[in-house]
């Protein structure tokens, strides 16, 4: 038992006061004085420390300003790490240590933002033995919490905390049974944030770029629509905030890959909304992508910078710092572009329109021919026929195929993965679970494909422009040729891949699987298979 921290549920103050009266009755206690401590709780925008089991917190109090990684489970610290200023941000600000390698991982590219803000009023206890030892510490803890920074302090769930003293173990069991069988306390395993967020009305994971549609087969196509449309818009707005403040740069990816997944839905679930709608917001919507790209291709040049440092022998590595403040200043111009963009009565307005729209309710003679069939009619349909597409066309490249073919490819690709992701829940997860994946390692290899090419064409670019711009050393340029040329080689490596990649998408089983769960009945007499 040694090493957990139990806690229990109190009740208001007069119920703390109860509390201490009936321990005194059974205890030898000696008491510390009362102490303020304030918490701020830190997370990423899409929860991924407490996905991976975490909780970050700077604590404030007498004894200091620190920041404590602890775990989920059972509250006990990780990792203790004393603070002189404001919490990093990112782990690459971290010194090296065991905070820095626990969270790099889940963390990767994303800020830590504050969550929620907690004030405790703790009362210190200290449980003695006849020597006067202290054999088990009692903490009993008053909380408020509020969100980060803002609003009033609201009421929180009190605690009491039993924190063990090695070697005392039967004084622990003792202490833990009293509390729980004389005083009636219950006990309390959520997380400290879990409480803290209850008491300002959230909850963890309230956010996620994930799509999670829960449909049933016979709900109207277009109500479907409606629904995947409306979620996309929601994620669009709630990367919205951190896009423009430029928090990190995932705030601008799930905006512009809610973009993209509102495009193709608007052309792939066909027949759901009328054709004036969908041109109308296929081209409104393909704006907001073309104004977002040139910050998120910055974005990515950044995010890739160390990686491509390392690609180059040790002696070469410094020649790019003028390549990194190059891609610093044209990322700050480009992100303040692209806000003004952002804030524009025009954007505003898009948003308003197709909010508008996704909440007027639909007249079914106004609609598509298909918005009042059931959805997994509708969407069974449109899987296979991209389904077929991409077999055809993937079957027709060959070691000559120009890179228009494969970036094709990759196009009909992605649209068979966003209807995937669309109508998951409307099929076993045993099986399309293995679908999705596969067409994503698909996915990858092409991405890789083309994004190398890209990349070093791009380079060459930016070579070009940094010249015009003012004098830049020739070692640089120099280091940049040889940048291009490392992406071009692995560029040839994924194409090399793709043919092994793209046999695992057309395996045997795998063409079964897609013709089993989504070919209808005259799919089947036409593929040869009884139907």
């Amino acid at each position: 038992m040694t090493g957990h921290t139990y806690q229990y549920q109190l009740g208001d103050s007069d119920s703390i006061e109860a509390l201490l009266t009936a321990l005194s009755s059974q205890f030898h206690l000696g008491t510390e004085p009362k102490k303020s401590v304030r918490h701020l709780l830190f997370d990423s925008f899409d929860w991924r420390l407490f996905q991976a089991g975490m909780q970050l917190d700077e604590v404030q109090d007498k004894d200091g300003h620190h920041l404590v990684l602890r775990s989920l489970a059972d509250d006990s610290p990780y990792e203790t790490i004393r603070l002189e200023g404001e919490v990093p941000r990112f782990t690459w600000n971290y010194s090296a240590g065991l905070m820095r390698e626990r969270i790099a991982g889940p963390l990767q590219m994303r800020a830590l933002l504050p969550v929620v803000e907690i004030r405790s009023q703790v009362i210190g206890l200290n449980l003695l033995d006849r020597e006067e030892k202290t054999v088990v510490r009692l903490q009993l803890e008053e909380n408020r919490a509020r969100p980060a920074g803002r609003a009033d302090y609201q009421p929180m769930t009190h605690l009491i905390r039993l924190l063990p003293v090695r070697g005392y173990d039967k004084y622990l069991k003792q202490v833990s049974r009293f509390l729980s069988d004389k005083v009636g306390l219950l006990n309390q395993s959520q997380p400290l944030i879990s409480l803290a967020l209850e008491a300002i009305g959230r909850k963890p994971m309230d956010y996620s770029s994930k799509l999670d549609f829960d449909l049933q087969p016979d709900t109207p196509a277009g109500e479907v629509a409606r629904q995947i449309h409306t979620t996309l818009l929601d994620t669009l707005e709630q990367n919205l905030p951190g896009t423009r403040a430029d928090l990190d740069s995932e705030f601008l990816h799930d905006l512009r890959v809610a973009i993209r997944r509102t495009r193709s839905a608007l052309t792939q679930i066909k027949g759901v909304f009328p054709d004036a709608i969908v041109e109308e917001f296929k081209e409104r919507f393909s704006w907001i992508g073309s104004i977002t790209g040139p910050t998120r291709d910055l974005d990515v040049y950044l995010l890739g910078f160390e990686g491509y440092r390392d690609t180059l022998p040790e002696q070469f590595q410094s020649d790019l710092d003028p390549l990194h403040a190059f891609l610093v200043s044209h990322q700050k111009i480009e992100q303040q572009a692209m806000v003004r963009k952002l804030k524009s009565p025009h954007f505003h307005k898009l948003l308003k329109d197709w909010r508008a729209f996704l909440s007027t309710q639909a007249d079914p003679g106004s609609a598509g021919d298909h918005s009042q069939k059931p959805i997994k009619k509708v969407a069974r349909k449109r899987i296979y026929k991209t389904f077929k597409l991409v077999l055809e066309e993937g079957l027709a490249i060959h070691p000559h195929s120009q890179p228009d073919e494969l970036h094709e490819l990759r196009k009909s690709c992605k649209k068979l993965r966003y209807l995937l992701e669309f109508f998951q829940s409307l099929y076993p997860k045993e099986e399309i679970k293995p679908l999705i994946k596969t067409l994503k390692s698909l996915l990858d290899n092409l991405g890789d494909y083309q994004d190398l090419e890209v990349q070093a064409y791009k380079l060459r670019e930016f070579a070009h422009q940094m010249v015009q711009e003012g004098a830049v050393p020739a070692d640089t340029l120099l280091a940049m040729g040889m940048l291009v040329d490392g992406l071009l080689k692995r560029q040839q490596e994924a194409r090399l891949v793709f043919a092994e990649r793209f046999a695992q998408f057309a395996d045997e089983q795998h063409v079964e699987r897609y013709n089993r769960l989504f070919a209808t009945k005259q799919d089947a007499k036409l593929n040869g298979a009884p139907s």
